[in-house]
């Protein structure tokens, strides 16, 4: 087996950037909006909740770590600065879900746009054949490390 040295690398720059592009985001808006006024830390949960919404509170607790006192506390929060609602699911009326209000959801889609125009501007002097190989590999690892929507969907 190959080391997986440059794998790690390149996961450590790219995870970097994603964080840095959320912080930049957040000191640029601070006193403008709401999503400014949350901790980097808070704004990753938005994140989750964009990424796997609507979704449940298990989703959340299961993609952030949290537990389930923690997980909705934050939701919680969010709910009350006006940023998340909750709503049942019509499919289970006894769950909960968990969403972003559509201006929140309208704040993430700029974090996602400002963070692609940064990759592309670093990847901007690839090779055709460079740019082929980041394609291809990128490919793999989507294919490799893509998660089901849902937790409880995985067995």
């Amino acid at each position: 087996m190959t080391t997986l040295d440059d794998f790690f690398a390149a996961h450590y720059a790219v995870e970097f950037l994603r964080r840095h592009n959320i912080s930049d985001y957040w000191e640029e808006t601070q006193a403008e909006d709401i999503v400014g006024k949350l901790s980097p830390r808070q704004v990753n949960y938005l994140v989750t909740i964009d990424r796997y919404g609507p979704c449940s509170l298990q989703t959340i607790m299961h993609y952030t770590g949290l537990s389930s006192s923690a997980a909705s506390a934050a939701v919680d929060k969010m709910v009350r600065l006006g940023i998340a609602e909750r709503n049942r699911n019509p499919a289970n009326r006894r769950e909960i879900q968990v969403c972003l209000t559509t201006a929140v959801q309208e704040q993430m889609r700029q974090i996602d746009a400002r963070f692609r125009r940064r990759v592309a501007a670093i990847l901007s002097d690839c090779t055709p054949e460079e740019q082929a190989t980041i394609n291809r590999s990128a490919a793999i690892l989507r294919r490799k490390f893509t998660y089901p929507a849902h937790p409880a969907r995985e067995a």
